[in-house]
């Protein structure tokens, strides 16, 4: 005999195990730069669907050649960000290092290795000199840095005095150059040399103590204080390291360019910036690294390539570049902070 009752209903599964899968995609997605290599690949296959002709090798070398020059001005901006801070002052370290490689290299005939070590002493001795302020007095980076780069530029263009005719010398343009080559390879060192680059710096950040105990100082300078980690040191070598390797770039967008100019500092600037935000560093992020700087300007060289080939102006392309910072910023900023997880 059947029965007249209808079975109950199954009970709703818990709202805690609907949102499970989306919570794991979002740790994952702040674990991971995949949203980033995502971007990358979806940007570079608009580009070679649209523009056919670029999918050449020495349009690839182009872009690989861009993004190198452009992660290695942002590589130390990466660990200031990560520290917590923002290093302002990175123009006027390219623009030093470019005179370097000009003026001094090129015009004054000064060895390469010599001028690059002038430049790496000069602006890492300012870095460490607004890191050791910046702790010492509890001062924003954003004031120092600003002041500090402004003074650095007036400097330069001093030194220069109107001469910006010069060009880097052959040793330095062939590191750059499209036509430069690799152990024989049909690529320049520049992107060798960042790769490398890239490679100790993963290394010294996710495989030392030194490393632990920089993340430590990003999160909580405080708490790290309290573990005996000695803050100005990480404060100063940072700051340091910012400085210098800023100034080598400025060395190799010099000689990328065969020259120089007042202004040549003053792009990578915005877009540095713009690169280690797009890559999902945040400030004082435990899991911000110079491989999603990478990622970030790749995403950028390939963006800037594309609204280039649509006609599309200086000023719309910043339009672009602000509304992508914007939408990074607007996901992983949302992610709570170490500090107040416990």
């Amino acid at each position: 005999m059947s029965s007249d009752t209808l079975s109950p209903a199954p009970a709703p599964a818990p709202a805690g195990q609907l949102a499970r899968p989306f919570t794991r995609f979002k740790a994952w997605v702040f674990e991971v730069p995949a949203l980033q290599v995502l971007v990358v690949l979806a940007l570079a296959t608009w580009l070679v669907i649209t523009i056919p002709a670029i999918a050449n090798p020495r349009s690839v070398t182009s872009i690989l050649v861009i993004t190198s020059l452009l992660a290695l001005a942002a590589m130390g901006q990466t660990l200031v960000v990560i520290l917590g801070g923002l290093d302002l002052a990175a123009p006027g370290y390219i623009l030093f290092g470019a005179f370097m490689a000009a003026n001094v290299a090129g015009k004054l005939a000064v060895p390469p290795v010599v001028a690059v070590l002038i430049a790496v002493l000069v602006c890492g001795g300012i870095g460490a000199l607004i890191g050791w302020i910046c702790h010492r007095f509890a001062v924003q980076p954003l004031v120092v840095t600003l002041g500090t780069g402004a003074a650095l530029t007036g400097a330069t263009l001093f030194l220069a005095d109107g001469d910006y005719s010069s060009a880097p010398p052959t040793a330095l343009r062939s590191l750059a150059s499209l036509r430069g080559t690799t152990f024989g390879m049909p690529f320049p060192p520049i992107i060798l040399i960042v790769l490398l680059c890239g490679v100790g710096m993963w290394i010294f950040l996710n495989r030392t103590a030194a490393g632990r105990r920089f993340h430590a100082t990003g999160v909580n300078f405080r708490a790290a204080r309290l573990t005996r980690i000695r803050t100005s040191v990480v404060w100063t070598l940072v700051f340091a390291a910012s400085g210098a390797l800023a100034g080598i770039a400025g060395i190799f967008i010099a000689s990328y360019g065969s020259g120089w100019s007042q202004t040549i500092g003053e792009p990578y600037l915005f877009s540095g910036l713009a690169a280690v935000l797009v890559g999902g560093t945040i400030f004082g992020s435990i899991r911000g690294s110079y491989t999603r700087t990478l990622l970030g300007a790749l995403t950028l060289t390939l963006l800037s390539t594309i609204i280039v080939s649509n006609g599309l102006s200086e000023a719309q392309s910043r339009i672009i570049f602000g509304i992508i910072i914007l939408a990074v910023v607007s996901l992983y900023g949302r992610e709570r902070h170490v500090r107040d997880r416990f």
